[in-house]
């Protein structure tokens, strides 16, 4: 493969990296605004964990960091399974 060749196979690459991080980036949901049925897509979330999340938010206002979340005693358990699928954007 030439020089050239592989410095188009970098950019490609690079910019295909680009896109698809900032697809899953668009999946994540986002804890500040989410809904219970936003939460229930989340990997075993239940509607105890749910509600859990909601009314930690409520009564202290907007997540500011996403590992918060483990200090609701519902959603400790499943903080590893989750933590990598919100936001707090």
């Amino acid at each position: 493969m030439t020089r050239t060749k592989r410095w188009a196979t970098g950019i490609a690459m690079m910019f295909l990296a680009g896109v698809t991080g900032a697809a899953l980036g668009a999946d994540k949901v986002n804890i500040n605004t989410a809904t219970e049925q936003d939460l229930a897509k989340l990997p075993e979330m239940n509607e105890a964990r749910a509600k859990g999340i909601i009314n930690y938010r409520k009564s202290t206002g907007e997540f500011i960091q996403i590992d918060e979340l483990e200090l609701i005693p519902q959603v400790k358990p499943i903080y590893s399974k989750i933590k990598d699928l919100v936001s707090v954007e």
